[in-house]
Formats: C-alpha cells, structure tokens, sequence
C-alpha cells in the first residue's frame, strides 16, 4: 500500500501501539471501505502502511503479544508468530 496515498485520504485513526520492537504502530480504518475493511497498520517513522487480517484492534493490542503488528526489513506487515499477514 503506498503510504502517501494513505495517509493523503485522511483516514481515521482508531489507535496506537508500540509493539515489541519499538515500532508505533497505528491503526486507521479504510479511507474508501470504512470498518467493512480489515484494519490498516502503518508505521510513521517508516513511512509504511498495510492492511491487517483483523476487522478490530482487540488482538492485536493484547498484552499476550500473540498478533502483535510489526513491520519487518523488507518493509511487509507481520503479525505476531503468524509471520506475514499477507504474501
């Protein structure tokens, strides 16, 4: 997803994290598709947005760190021990 393009639309954001890594995540929810559109991760300070497999936040802001989001070096969303959150 092109981050600029993203972030150009005026999403709206429903939170924020830092995952274990010390990356801050945020969420937004789909500028175009809204909440019947799984929830949109991006990294600021990376310049990096993708879409999550998760429709709430809930998961993914446990303190079990089960489906944390993270962002890895070539730049694709990974979501906790499920490794990559899309191919």
């Amino acid at each position: 997803m092109n981050y600029t393009k993203f972030i150009d639309r005026n999403p709206t954001e429903y939170g924020s994290m830092t995952n274990t890594k010390g990356q801050e995540i945020t969420f937004y929810e789909h500028p175009i598709y809204g909440e019947d559109a799984p929830v949109v991760c991006v990294c600021h300070a990376l310049q990096l947005a993708e879409t999550s497999t998760f429709y709430e936040t809930d998961d993914m802001n446990a303190e079990h760190g089960e489906y944390e989001p993270w962002f890895d070096d070539e730049g694709m969303l990974c979501i906790g021990d499920l490794g990559r959150a899309r191919d």
